[in-house]
């Protein structure tokens, strides 16, 4: 009789707890956990399994802080490699603040998950704390503060404004050097026009990265940026150093075609970098217009930010 109760108990503990089988033939305690493979010893005893976290999040830039990869969520990591895998949503606040003037404190800063298996059971667990952190369904909700470094958003200001003027200072002088140099006869010589072209050429070159820089630097800034904390999150290094711009004229007059460029150096630790160079996509800048048009992936990619 005690047997039949005790058996009758576990059913119900097991009907109560645990979600259906998975792929692998593995129960799980979480609907957002998954055992997507598994390693058998001579007995038939699980010793291994390769589980991921199906989660998402609220707010979904909070994502942003984590290596999905390495959290697990992304891809499965084998339970021997790792048992426990940390959230750790303000690893790069400081940074965050310090580099955009602006950045988000996350609650609960972080997030632990536990993951066990019973082969009595044929179930794989997983304990979260803080405890209620995660929903049934996966979802991760987070609180956040708003955070500002006002020195560093000076200094974002300051150089925006910088730049603004210097290319219209820039759009002056280039209008200003057309007129001074159209002939009042309206006919030039062939002398004149080789003049005309070989001093309004470079400044037209200048200009157009100019407007470039104008309308797409902050963007192709923010693009670098986000590859910066790519590097990190692998626990790699990314030093972005010199921006390179060419500038080449196009068949249609006062259109130029920009290519962009950066170097940097990149490697596992600082004593074995390497020189890279990353492109920033090819752009097309309309001088007359005042209009910069992304022409490739990248350029597309760096445009969307």
């Amino acid at each position: 009789m005690k047997k039949h109760i005790l058996h009758a108990m576990l059913i119900l503990i097991l009907a109560g707890c645990y979600t259906p089988l998975n792929n692998s033939g593995v129960a799980t305690t979480k609907p957002w956990l998954e055992v997507s493979g598994k390693k058998l010893d001579f007995d038939g005893k699980q010793y291994d399994s390769c589980y991921q976290f199906k989660l998402h999040f609220w707010p979904q830039e909070a994502a942003q802080s984590l290596s999905l990869k390495e959290s697990c969520i992304s891809g499965c990591c084998w339970r021997s490699d790792k048992e426990e895998v940390v959230l750790d949503f303000n690893k790069y606040f400081e940074s965050d603040l310090s580099i955009r003037g602006r950045a988000r404190k996350y609650t609960p800063a972080k997030i632990t998950l536990k993951v066990h298996h019973s082969n009595l059971l044929n179930t794989t667990k997983v304990t979260v704390s803080p405890r209620g952190a995660i929903t049934n369904s996966g979802l991760v909700k987070l609180s956040y503060k708003e955070y500002e470094n006002p020195t560093r958003l000076a200094q974002l200001e300051q150089s925006a404004r910088q730049q603004q003027a210097l290319a219209a200072a820039q759009t002056a002088a280039y209008y200003q050097g057309q007129q001074a140099t159209r002939p009042e006869t309206g006919n030039l010589t062939k002398s004149s026009k080789i003049k005309k072209s070989a001093t309004a050429s470079p400044s037209q070159d200048e200009l157009a990265k100019e407007i470039f820089q104008r309308y797409v630097g902050t963007k192709v800034d923010t693009f670098f940026y986000q590859m910066d904390k790519t590097y990190k999150k692998q626990g790699a290094v990314f030093f972005l150093s010199e921006r390179l711009l060419q500038a080449k004229p196009t068949d249609t007059t006062n259109v130029y075609t920009i290519m962009c460029h950066a170097k940097a150096r990149t490697g596992l630790d600082v004593k074995q970098l390497r020189a890279s160079t990353f492109s920033c996509g090819n752009w097309q800048v309309n001088v007359s217009q005042q209009t910069v048009l992304p022409i490739d992936k990248r350029a597309q990619l760096i445009a969307g930010i």
